[in-house]
């Protein structure tokens, strides 16, 4: 499903759940090109992708499991038992093509780099 399909107070609910899952992977120093393939010297842009991709997502699987299947989950409103291997396959796709999930991450990544997170959490020394 693309985020564009999701409508009304379902939209805000999915936004509101994808923004930490999201924020956890942009913040990874790893994962910070995930969405900018360079350019290759004899491939077209969509080559040049496709061979990124290819290389950062199995990284990105590994490293950010959790996330990754909490976002599939959010997306296509499927329990994150009921994923199988064709479900996560199609909705990693499904992401990957999706130019609205596409610039939530790339803004999170940006502002990440821009402005780090900081520790807003009261901590107390009782």
């Amino acid at each position: 499903m693309k985020l564009s399909e999701i409508r009304g107070e379902r939209a805000i609910e999915v936004i509101a759940d994808l923004i930490e899952p999201i924020a956890i992977i942009a913040e990874d120093p790893a994962m910070k090109d995930l969405f900018s393939a360079k350019p290759q010297k004899g491939k077209t842009a969509r080559q040049a992708a496709a061979a990124h991709l290819v290389k950062k997502v199995p990284a990105l699987l590994k490293a950010h499991k959790a996330e990754t299947a909490q976002i599939v989950s959010i997306i296509n409103q499927i329990p994150i038992e009921d994923l199988n291997v064709f479900s996560i396959t199609k909705g990693i796709i499904d992401i990957m093509t999706d130019a609205e999930v596409m610039s939530l991450f790339t803004s999170a990544a940006r502002n990440v780099e821009n402005e780090p997170p900081t520790d807003t959490s009261t901590k107390s020394d009782e």
